[in-house]
Order: C-alpha cells, then structure tokens, then sequence
C-alpha cells in the first residue's frame, strides 16, 4: 500500500495555528502524501511560518483575496495530483497514523466506498476536552456503509476526518462555495447518497475551537438546513423523518426567537 495522498488545509490568519497542523501531517506514519497549503489571503505572518518547514512535499498556494474556506479546499483539490484526498483545517490537528488507518481501511474496501472518515475530540476556549459524534452507543456497523439515511438526520462527518477518493468528488462535485456554513455537511450528504462510507473506530482528529475558528452563527446554520430540507425534502418524506428534522430545527429556531422565519422557510422550495 503505497498509493499517494493530497492533503488540503486551508488557512487565513492562522500564524499561531497553522505550525502545529503542519507538523501534524508531516508526523503521520503514512509517508507517501503532498500537503497543500492554500492560503486565502492572509494579511499576518502566515507565509513566513509555513516557509519554515523545508520539506518537499509541502505546496504552498496563496490567494490574492479572502474568499472563504471552501473556495480554499476547492483550489486545493484542482492542484492535487492524487486518487485520494484529505483534509485538514489549520488550526487543528491529526494523530500519527490518522492517514496510515484510513488508507488501509480504503485499500481494503470495495470501490463503491467514496469517503473514509474517523472520530475526533476537541478542546473546548474554556481548555475543557470535549468528545464528537458519532456517540460510543451507537454500533458501528451503522456508522458506514449505506449511511445516507442517518446522515439526513445527523450531521457527524467532520472535515478533517474526510479521506475522499478522487473520483467520488469528481462525481459529485467539491464544496458548495456559495453556502455560509455546513458546507461539510452538504458534501458529505451528496457523497453519501451515491457511494458507501468507511468508519475508522478511533479518535484521529484534535479539533481545537479558536476564536477565529471557522464556526458559524446558528441563524445561519438554521437556514443551511432549511435549504437541506429542501433539497432532500422527498427522500426525507421517503425515509419518514422529515417531522422529525423539522421539529429538531424548529426548537432551534425558538430558542433563537425566530421561529416565524424559519417556519416560513422550511415550507419552501429554495437555493442557495
């Protein structure tokens, strides 16, 4: 198993991060990789740091303008020379054999399996670890496989978990740029409808929330997945959880005191 991976990490303004995601990769136990680095326009030191690290395999790519994170991976992914794909946002981290596992759970799945993903902690601003979906009491044999269904009801696929194969993304398509956030979550629900997904049972991802993380207002969350509900409003009909997600998103909206907007828009058919 020596096939090639392209590592994507985006990053704007990361001059303290982005030496740690660096070294994260550059530490992994699978060795055959490239590790692009598209930054987005940043105005800090972040040049400076990445040309710290003499390492031929690192790609540095940099915008002229601020475009967003997704537009980021998206570049990144046209300049990838690779049949697999990973990402990793700049300021978080992977552990050691992070590549090593999922490439070896990709190897040995059939080719219907588009997308290898992992579990990954997190420390909290307040330095509090928290532990991410999917939940330890859910059995794993529904955590891949045909995993469209469950995906429609809960978004537990990370971005920096992902190992996608080429040819998925190219079916389906990269990041839906226009979108203001969730942009992981709609990829991972266009993967999941058309190919299978492979779950490595171990944390493989340290997500640290900074205060420039790429985290999201929940009023915009809320309308990313009225617009879900709207795309994927038959199928959700289909599997008969589409009450189920609108009452979820609805005790959102309450608690944000916007119910009436996102009532209105759950009932509609609309892009984004």
């Amino acid at each position: 198993m020596n096939e090639k991976v392209s590592v994507i990490i985006p990053t704007y303004n990361r001059e303290k991060q982005i030496g740690r995601a660096i070294r994260s990769v550059l530490s992994q136990t699978y060795e055959n990789y490239e590790l692009i680095i598209v930054d987005d326009g940043s105005t800090d030191h972040t040049r400076e740091i990445v040309g710290q690290f003499a390492d031929e395999r690192i790609l540095y790519i940099c915008q002229e303008t601020n475009r967003g994170a997704c537009h980021a991976r998206n570049i990144g992914i046209q300049a990838s020379q690779s049949d697999y794909i990973a990402f990793l946002d700049s300021d978080d981290e992977w552990m050691p054999d992070k590549l090593r596992l999922q490439m070896e759970n990709m190897m040995n799945s059939s080719k219907n399996v588009g997308l290898v993903y992992c579990r990954m902690s997190g420390i909290e601003r307040n330095g509090s670890r928290r532990c991410y979906t999917p939940a330890y009491d859910i059995s794993k044999n529904l955590l891949e496989g045909d995993m469209f269904r469950l995906l429609l009801w809960w978004n537990f696929i990370g971005t920096p978990t992902m190992l996608v194969r080429r040819e998925c993304l190219e079916r389906v398509g990269g990041f839906k740029e226009s979108l203001p956030c969730l942009q992981d979550y709609e990829l991972v629900l266009r993967v999941a409808k058309e190919w299978q997904i492979g779950f490595v049972d171990e944390v493989l991802v340290e997500v640290h929330k900074t205060d420039n993380s790429l985290s999201t207002r929940v009023a915009e969350r809320l309308v990313v997945q009225c617009y879900l509900v709207s795309k994927y409003r038959r199928e959700m009909t289909e599997y008969g959880i589409l009450p189920l997600v609108q009452e979820k998103i609805m005790d959102l909206a309450q608690q944000c005191g916007i119910q009436k907007e996102i009532a209105e828009l759950l009932c509609r058919d609309f892009e984004l």
